[in-house]
C-alpha cells in the first residue's frame, strides 16, 4: 500500500469516526429531546432508510468501480457519457423512492409502531435525496477525490445532523429529526455536485459496456438486511421498554461496522483499477481487512470497558439495560465489517458468487429471526450465527479466504525479485 493510499485511507477513516461521533451526538440529542418510544421510532425510521439506501449504495459502489475503470482504461469523453447516463437514471430512481415510500407511509407507520405517517413522509424525501448524495460520493471515490468522500462522511452524513436537529425537533417534534437529516443532505449535495458537473462538461461519447449494476444493488441490499433488519424486528416484536434498550445498544455497537468499513471506500476503486491493469490486489485487500478488524475490535473493547454510569449519564437511566448488549453487538458488527471488505473486493473483481452467497445468508438470517425474537439477546444471537457463518464460508469455501490471500501475497512477493533478476540478466 503506497504512502498516498495510507494517507487517504487514514483521512477517510478519521472522517468516518468523526461522522459517527456526529451521529452519536444526533441520537444523544434525540434521546434527550423525545420520549424513549419516540427515540425507538426514530431509530427504526433511520434503520429502514438505511436498508432502502443500501440498494442505492449498490449504484454508488458500482459507480465507484466503473469510474475507476474508465479513468484507467477509458477516455474523459467516455467518462462524461457514463456520468450523464448515471445522472439521468438517478434522477428517476430518487423520484420513484420519494413517491413510493410516501405512498406507503400509513402502512409503514402502522407496522413499525411510528404512530403517524408524517415522519415517514419526511423520511421518504430524506432517503430520496440521500440516494443522490451517495451516488455522487461514489463518483468521488472512483475519481479518487477522497477529501470529498471524507467531507461527505464527516459532514452531511454525520456532524451536520446534530447541529440542525434541535431547531427542527423544537419546531416539528419527532418529524423534525427527519427534516434535520434532509437538510444536512441538501448541504452535502450543494458541495459535492460541482466537481461531477465539471466532469460531465466534456463532450460525451458512449462508454463501453459495464457489469450489471443490478447485481451490485442486490448484494448491498442483502448486506444491509443482514446488518439492519435486527433493529426493525426489535421494533416490531419486542416490548416497548426493550425496544429502547436495543436501539441504544445498536447506536453504539454498530460503530464497529460503519466506521472502520469506510476503509473499503478507498479499497474499491484502487482494487478495481489494479485488476483492470492486470495486477493482483490481495495485499491491498489484506491490509484493509486487518485495519478494519483491528478498528472494530478496538470499538468492541471500548464498549466492554465503558462504565454503565456513562451510558445512563448519556442517554438516561432507562438505557442501563443496553450495557450487556454493547460488546456482543460490536463483535458481530466487526465480523460484518470484514464481510463488507470481502464484498467490496468481489465487486471490484466483477464476481457474482459473493452476491449469491449474501442473498442466501440474508434469507437464513430472516429465518433465524422468525424463531429468535423474544428478547434482545436472541436477536443478537441470530445475527451472530448468520454473519459468522458467512465469514467462515468465505474462509473455507472461497478462493478469497484470508489464508489463501496471505499465501498468494507471499508468493507474489517471492516472484517479484525473481522476475526482476530475469529481466535485468
Amino acid at each position: 500500500m503506497s504512502s498516498g493510499a495510507r494517507r487517504e485511507g487514514l483521512i477517510v477513516l478519521v472522517a468516518s469516526f468523526a461522522g459517527h461521533a456526529g451521529n452519536y451526538l444526533f441520537y444523544l440529542i434525540a434521546a434527550r429531546m423525545v420520549t424513549p418510544p419516540e427515540f425507538a421510532a426514530i431509530s427504526a425510521l433511520i434503520a429502514f432508510g438505511t436498508i432502502v439506501s443500501m440498494a442505492v449504495n449498490g449504484i454508488q459502489v458500482a459507480a465507484a468501480r466503473d469510474v475507476a475503470v474508465l479513468r484507467t482504461s477509458g477516455t474523459p469523453a467516455e467518462l462524461s457519457g457514463y456520468l450523464r447516463k448515471l445522472g439521468r437514471r438517478m434522477g428517476l430512481v430518487s423520484l420513484a423512492i420519494a413517491v413510493v415510500l410516501s405512498g406507503l407511509a400509513p402502512l409503514l407507520a402502522d407496522r413499525l409502531n411510528i404512530g403517524a405517517a408524517q415522519p415517514v413522509v419526511f423520511a421518504a424525501v430524506w432517503v430520496a435525496t440521500t440516494a443522490l448524495l451517495l451516488v455522487i460520493t461514489g463518483v468521488a471515490q472512483g475519481t479518487e477525490r477522497f477529501r470529498y468522500v471524507a467531507f461527505a462522511l464527516a459532514g452531511p452524513l454525520g456532524a451536520l445532523r446534530p447541529v440542525l436537529l434541535p431547531v427542527f425537533v423544537l419546531v416539528a417534534g419527532m418529524s423534525g429529526s427527519m427534516v434535520a437529516m434532509l437538510a444536512a443532505t441538501l448541504v452535502g449535495l450543494a458541495v459535492m455536485a460541482p466537481p461531477v458537473v465539471r466532469d460531465m462538461r466534456v463532450p460525451p461519447v458512449a462508454p463501453p459496456p459495464m457489469p450489471s449494476t443490478i447485481v451490485t444493488m442486490i448484494g448491498l441490499l442483502a448486506f444491509s438486511s443482514l446488518t439492519n433488519v435486527d433493529l426493525l424486528v426489535a421494533q416490531a416484536m419486542l416490548p416497548e421498554v426493550e425496544r429502547a434498550h436495543y436501539a441504544g445498544a445498536v447506536l453504539l455497537g454498530k460503530v464497529a461496522l460503519f466506521a472502520p468499513s469506510a476503509l473499503a471506500m478507498v479499497l474499491l476503486p484502487r482494487a478495481a483499477a489494479a485488476l483492470e491493469r492486470g495486477e493482483r490486489a490481495d495485499s491491498l485487500v489484506l491490509k484493509t481487512m486487518a485495519m478494519t478488524a483491528a478498528s472494530g475490535l478496538a470499538v468492541a473493547l471500548g464498549l466492554w470497558l465503558v462504565p454503565t454510569a456513562l451510558l445512563t449519564g448519556t442517554f438516561g437511566p432507562a438505557y442501563a439495560e443496553s450495557k450487556p448488549l454493547l460488546a456482543p453487538l460490536a463483535l458481530v458488527m466487526t465480523a460484518a465489517a470484514v464481510l463488507w471488505v470481502h464484498l467490496m473486493f468481489a465487486i471490484a473483481k466483477k464476481s457474482t458468487r459473493m452476491v449469491v452467497g449474501l442473498v442466501g445468508t440474508a434469507v437464513v438470517h430472516w429465518a433465524l429471526l422468525a424463531f429468535l425474537h423474544d428478547s434482545a439477546q436472541h436477536i443478537v444471537v441470530a445475527s451472530a450465527i448468520a454473519i459468522g457463518s458467512a465469514v467462515l464460508a468465505i474462509e473455507f469455501l472461497s478462493g478469497d479466504g484470508v489464508l489463501r490471500m496471505v499465501l498468494n501475497a507471499r508468493r507474489a512477493g517471492r516472484d517479484i525479485p525473481a522476475a526482476t533478476t530475469t529481466s535485468t540478466g
